[in-house]
């Protein structure tokens, strides 16, 4: 997971960057693992660093591309019209 209580969680490395992040989580993945979503919002307000982390109501893992059998059309054009703004707004 990007967030964990271990030691070399991938969050931990947050602090080392300045970038902006969108974390768009599915359902699924938020309920096996409930404390990803806590541990990524607190390590960027203490980078000082915007992020949006969302869990997307009705997704499962793997719901964003096209092709995929998990597909959820409404919550992936909203993500991707995140990611947008995002990029918009910081590149």
């Amino acid at each position: 997971g990007l967030a964990t209580i271990n030691d070399d969680s991938p969050h931990l490395l947050i602090p080392k960057t300045d970038a902006k992040a969108l974390h768009a989580i599915a359902e699924n993945d938020h309920e096996k693992d409930p404390q990803m979503k806590a541990l990524l919002t607190e390590a960027y307000q203490q980078a000082g660093i915007d992020a949006e982390i969302e869990v997307y109501a009705g997704t499962l893992h793997g719901w964003t591309p096209l092709d995929s059998r998990v597909y959820h059309k409404e919550q992936a054009e909203r993500a991707w019209e995140r990611m947008s703004a995002l990029f918009a707004a910081a590149l």
